[in-house]
């Protein structure tokens, strides 16, 4: 049941809008409820998935351990690896 989020193209006003499938969703027309106006565009907005478990389950609803994050990409790695690359690089080339 998808909850679309709205903006009305003539009063700017920012409105969410329930349907029971994307079908319909897809296929009503959705007039701003301030204005009544007929042009308005979805906007992209947050996604919220509420699971009910305050840990995270498996299958059989047995808990499991959090999945491990993955690492931070920042300049500092970055400049390792290109690094890395470059000396890797000479060694090929001086294996040749």
């Amino acid at each position: 049941m998808p909850i679309y989020e709205y903006r009305c193209l003539a009063c700017h006003a920012v409105f969410t809008s329930f349907f029971r499938t994307i079908q319909e969703a897809e296929t009503t027309a959705v007039v701003c409820p301030r204005c009544g106006g007929k042009e308005v565009r979805r906007r992209i907005s947050r996604v919220s998935v509420h699971t009910g478990a305050s840990q995270p389950t498996d299958e059989q609803g047995e808990e499991v351990a959090e999945p491990e994050k993955p690492p931070v990409f920042g300049r500092k790695e970055l400049q390792e690896i290109m690094r890395q690359r470059e000396q890797w690089r000479q060694e090929v080339e001086a294996g040749e």
